[in-house]
């Protein structure tokens, strides 16, 4: 193996200190996903009252006429004059000293002529440096870049698209993981250091045409942010998708830890960096003295601030939120406002950048997309991250999109996780520049309306864990609008003053935004929360006294909604919810002021929203589009036994074909197990050879009554759903409906 050395001149560069709903889903789970985020946009006061019919307060949105919409949404696919494939490529792989000796392991692949031999020429780079590498994923860049597919079902990843087209892909191991020698550093000083010594390294070499791009999807997209933070020569762009600035926001929403991230920097990483250097891992043998050598980085170091949340030195060293948000160069930031892995509150530093000419957004519905996708959007997505790079990178005159799209859909909370669509919004900026704060005051009798309150008033419950299995049945106050007049899109950073007494020393407060439809569904937009002990900032603890009134802003997570007309806004206020740890949730009385100088939500809206219907293609071969979408059918399956493994006695499998000649632009599988159980579903394809693909998608909500998996665009062939009984009684029957969707939405008949 051949071993180069870098001699990159070395800036020690420490960033000042700041302060600034997944249902019940598993530890395991945090090591293949994880990385949040907590979102600041702050929106000017209106200048306007929004109207109100009679003494309910009932708001309308804005007076302002709407504008025409769009002609469609923009159709990445159709983008002209993008790179394409002209060249075969090759593979080097090299051990590179960084600023301290430490070696990590980089692989290089760059255009090749037709023998395999590397050709002259300077290549813009894409860069990616994961601690995946090895265990949970591969050096392809396959998790943010999986469609296309070859023949067999497998990604390209960004290697097998990028590389044949002119660029050169670099992968690094983080040190302490896959190949890479060293210590676990949790994206610490020196992670940040190596990956500043990386782009510039990418950048000076004389196969690159010293043009730097980054990218990734969760813990790899956190490293972007890194990296521009610390100002290297060369880099020219970064696409972070589901990552974060710092690793507070991976943990703790104002010091209510999230589920799953919580343990994610105490253990679940070690366990990453532990495994490859025990028997069967890449490292084993290599440098035995390193084994177990990050423990000391851990966040298990920050003592009982893991308990209480409070921001610590441990933190502070990890916190590259200012050097990102300044950082001179263009970001296409892509994100879900439900990812239940990288909450969108680790997004703070992309919208603290405050619509800088030049950067991007994709805000999505979707969740984390584990086992699936970075986002929901398919080829859409591959086109775009295509375009992007022609334009920054490779410097070709190609179109990359609007500044600001978000992505709607109308449906179920699930629904809108897994890639429901319906319209997208697209705008000139993030926040959205025609976004209005609009002010709700909760009152005493259960309402929520734009006119305030005349008198004092409160309203009382009894906060405890039941919230973490289910946030209607648990102790809670609820505060609810009139159905809206007319539909109102909510873009943007809401903003909350909350007044509230608690009678324990340390209690978490959680309000939950619920779009609730006619028939009483609810489906969560938003959602704040707080340790009240951090209430005059996370970094500076205050004790409780109970019984006592305090003001506290939660701070609450990014908004992209339609609320349409007749549904309501709820606010719910609890003490424990699916997306949190339920660790202090008992309190006997938690009381929510109302009124004059009580709490009150603000919430951004958006005057004549530039709606256009998302009907784009998710794949390049959806099938006859504008003709009926396949006939669906419906199956029972019966795993023999339940539990978290997926193994022969734990899954249960339904094959079926999509059949040619027909629009199938989606599929959908919906399963409801005959016992309450925790159902997971996995989508794979029969290969030529007659073997199964690996997961194309999968669907693994918490609830207890039912799961969905949605499909962008299957093509013709054989396949099979999985069904696995994650926490279920043995022989529990599932029912299996499969329904295909044309490119209008439209279903096909189903049997």
């Amino acid at each position: 193996m051949a071993r180069y050395s870098i001699n990159l001149a070395m800036t020690a560069e420490r960033l000042p200190m700041t302060t600034t709903a997944r249902p019940r889903r598993r530890i395991a789970r945090a090591l293949g996903a994880a990385l949040p985020v907590v979102i600041a946009v702050t929106l000017a006061q209106p200048a306007y009252a929004a109207p109100r019919d009679g003494n309910h307060g009932r708001w309308h949105g804005s007076p302002v006429a709407e504008q025409p919409p769009p002609s469609g949404a923009f159709d990445y696919t159709q983008v002209e004059g993008l790179t394409t494939d002209r060249y075969a490529t090759v593979k080097e792989t090299l051990n590179l000293p960084m600023h301290d000796g430490t070696e990590v392991y980089v692989e290089v692949t760059r255009p090749a002529d037709a023998n395999g031999q590397p050709l002259t020429g300077q290549w813009p780079v894409i860069f990616e440096a994961s601690p995946y590498h090895g265990t949970l994923s591969d050096r392809e860049g396959m998790r943010i870049l999986p469609d296309p597919r070859d023949a067999d079902g497998v990604s390209l990843g960004l290697t097998g698209y990028f590389v044949p087209k002119g660029y050169a892909v670099v992968m690094m191991d983080l040190r302490g993981t896959g190949k890479s020698d060293g210590c676990l550093d949790h994206l610490g000083p020196k992670d940040a250091q190596d990956l500043k010594d990386m782009v510039e390294w990418s950048a000076s070499q004389p196969w690159s045409n010293g043009r730097v791009g980054m990218t990734g999807h969760s813990y790899v997209g956190s490293t972007p942010s890194l990296a521009a933070a610390m100002n290297p020569e060369g880099l020219e762009t970064i696409v972070p998708s589901a990552g974060m600035a710092t690793m507070y926001d991976h943990q703790f929403q104002a010091g209510v830890p999230y589920f799953l991230q919580w343990a994610g920097p105490m253990e679940a990483y070690e366990q990453i960096a532990l495994e490859r250097d025990l028997p069967g891992g890449e490292h084993v043998g290599e440098k035995p003295e390193e084994t177990g050598c990050g423990l000391p980085n851990s966040s298990l170091t920050a003592g009982e601030a893991q308990l209480s949340g409070q921001y610590t030195s441990w933190h502070g060293e990890r916190d590259w939120r200012a050097g990102a948000t300044a950082a001179d160069i263009p970001v296409f930031m892509v994100h879900g406002v439900n990812d239940n892995a990288a909450r969108v509150a680790g997004m703070k530093w992309f919208t603290d950048r405050a619509g800088r000419a030049g950067d991007k957004i994709w805000l999505g519905q979707w969740d984390h997309g584990s086992g699936c996708c970075p986002n929901r959007r398919g080829m859409q997505w591959t086109y775009a991250l295509h375009a992007w790079f022609d334009n920054h990178l490779a410097r070709r005159d190609v179109a990359t999109g609007p500044a600001a799209e978000l992505f709607l859909s109308d449906g179920t909370f699930e629904g809108g996780r897994t890639g429901d669509r319906s319209q997208v919004l697209t705008d000139s900026q993030w926040p959205p520049s025609n976004a209005r704060s609009l002010t709700l005051h909760p009152a005493a009798d259960g309402t929520l309306a734009a006119a305030a309150p005349l008198t004092p008033g409160s309203v009382s419950f009894t906060g405890d864990p039941a919230g973490f299995n289910d946030p209607q049945g648990t102790g809670g106050v609820d505060f609810v609008t009139e159905p809206m007049a007319r539909d109102t899109v909510l873009a943007g950073q809401p903003a909350m003053d909350l007044v509230a007494s608690v009678t324990t020393p340390r209690v978490h407060l959680i309000g939950t935004l619920y779009d609730e439809s006619p028939d009483g569904e609810r489906r969560r937009i938003s959602q704040f929360a707080i340790n009240p002990e951090l209430r005059v900032g996370v970094a500076t603890p205050k004790p409780v006294i109970p019984g006592v009134l305090m003001e506290m802003q939660p701070p609450g997570f990014a908004m992209a909604h339609d609320l349409r007309a007749g549904h309501r806004l709820a606010l719910r206020f609890t003490t424990s919810d699916p997306d949190k740890v339920p660790t202090f949730a008992v309190d006997p009385r938690v009381t929510i002021a109302t009124g004059p100088g009580g709490t009150l939500l603000q919430v951004p809206v958006v005057d004549s929203p530039a709606l256009a219907e998302d009907t784009v293609p998710f794949s390049l071969d959806e099938g006859t589009a504008g003709g009926p979408a396949q006939t669906g059918e419906t199956a029972s399956v019966t795993p023999a036994a339940g539990a978290p493994q997926r193994t022969p006695v734990t899954i249960a499998f339904h094959e079926f074909d999509v059949q040619a000649g027909f629009d199938n632009a989606a599929l959908l599988v919906s399963a409801v197990p005959s016992l309450d159980a925790d159902i997971d579903l996995y989508l794979q394809r029969q290969n030529a050879d007659g073997t199964w693909s690996a997961d194309l998608t999968s669907g693994g909500s918490s609830s207890l009554t039912e799961e969905q998996l949605r499909y962008a665009g299957p093509a013709p062939g054989r396949y099979r759903v999985e069904v696995h009984n994650w926490a279920g009684a043995p022989n529990t029957r599932v029912d299996l409906t499969l329904t295909y969707l044309n490119s209008s939405g439209e279903a096909g008949a189903q049997p």
